[in-house]
């Protein structure tokens, strides 16, 4: 009976701090093995795949490296979702600035103005029907909306119009 109430008693480990205290032991194991690594260095490690058949193949003459071509940073980047076929540096001025791109500005007030899409078409589905319980359906929310908005913009034309009636006689 003893035994009984203490467990009742004894709070349960919470399995989030468990799997956290793994988690920051393993942290500091890596710690100290980096800690120790960069103390004394060693030489470097070479990794070989046990499946390759072929010898290595020998490393190339040190005599005449060739330097690494890097683009430059000013250089004009290429515009990612051009047709093909179409210059690349079209876009770009003799300074390396983009040029206004109309077509693509309208894209993308579109898609600014259309929203984002929904993750779940089914749940849209249910909602613009209806059929989830103690929801109203989405077409009633938009006529609710519309309404309010009519409401409103009736109310700001009558302020003006009488603003307007009282400072323009």
């Amino acid at each position: 009976m003893k035994g009984m109430a203490m467990h009742w008693l004894v709070k349960k480990a919470d399995p989030l701090d468990t799997h956290a205290r793994k988690l920051d032991a393993q942290i500091a194991r890596l710690e100290r093995e980096i800690a120790r690594l960069s103390a004394h260095p060693e030489r470097p490690v070479r990794l070989v795949s046990k499946t390759r058949a072929s010898p290595p193949a020998e490393p190339a003459a040190k005599a005449n490296p060739v330097p690494e071509l890097r683009p430059s940073p000013l250089a004009p980047r290429p515009v990612p979702g051009l047709a093909a076929g179409t210059d690349p540096d079209a876009r770009y001025n003799f300074q390396g600035v983009r040029k206004f791109d109309l077509p693509a500005v309208w894209r993308r007030m579109e898609r600014h103005f259309r929203g984002p899409t929904a993750h779940n078409p089914r749940m849209v589905q249910y909602l613009a029907a209806g059929s989830v319980h103690g929801l109203r359906p989405l077409r009633y929310e938009k006529r609710v909306a519309r309404n309010r908005f009519i409401g409103l913009f009736v109310l700001l034309l009558g302020v003006l119009f009488g603003l307007a009636r009282v400072y323009f006689r």
